[in-house]
């Protein structure tokens, strides 16, 4: 039953985000209001079960990532930055900025998953510096770099006008900070320069 309406509930968050109600979700799952509080006593535990759930599913992913042979130190990072806990990768930023919003505990969840994750950015940067596969960087600037496009992507709700999923933004930023902002030399010669 549980696994059935976790279900229902990601639906109901990938068409009216975080603020549908547990009548709603009810409804979907085709169910009483009072089976579904039996099943979970309260909104923010049902959403704190749909993160927990996306995290180890996003560990899980972050672990096959760091020990996959067959990709290099370039995929691994971008792989790396564009991880979401599963459950929200569909979802556009305006559902983010709900969560952030109106469930701060568990959006503090999320928040420690990626704290965590930038240890594993940490290494590979390094492992990639030796390599001369990546320049020098100031890792703390990095970081800076990336959560603070996030968080305004966020708090800005720009998906709203550009019809961004969370993943799409990711790959925006990531793209941007990865490969900057110069044409490289192939595209260059496209251009007839």
């Amino acid at each position: 039953m549980q696994e059935r309406i976790l279900q229902c509930a990601q639906q109901e968050i990938e068409t009216r985000g975080i603020r549908f109600t547990m009548a709603d979700l009810a409804r979907r799952a085709g169910i009483s209001t009072k089976t579904l509080y039996a099943s979970f006593p309260s909104k923010e535990a049902l959403i704190e079960r749909i993160i927990a759930d996306s995290i180890e599913e996003l560990k899980a992913e972050e672990d096959r990532i760091l020990y996959d042979s067959n990709l290099g130190l370039q995929e691994k990072m971008r792989e790396l930055l564009a991880l979401v806990p599963g459950g929200f990768s569909r979802t556009d930023l305006r559902v983010w900025y709900e969560l952030k919003r109106y469930y701060p505990a568990q959006w503090q969840m999320i928040e420690e998953v990626y704290q965590e994750e930038w240890e594993h950015v940490r290494v590979l940067l390094e492992q990639g510096i030796e390599a001369g596969v990546f320049r020098r960087v100031q890792l703390p600037i990095l970081i800076l770099m990336y959560t603070g496009a996030l968080e305004q992507l966020i708090d800005q709700q720009l998906s709203a006008s550009y019809q961004m999923t969370i993943a799409e933004a990711l790959d925006a930023i990531i793209d941007i900070l990865l490969g900057g902002v110069l044409a490289s030399s192939a595209e260059k010669g496209d251009q007839g320069e």
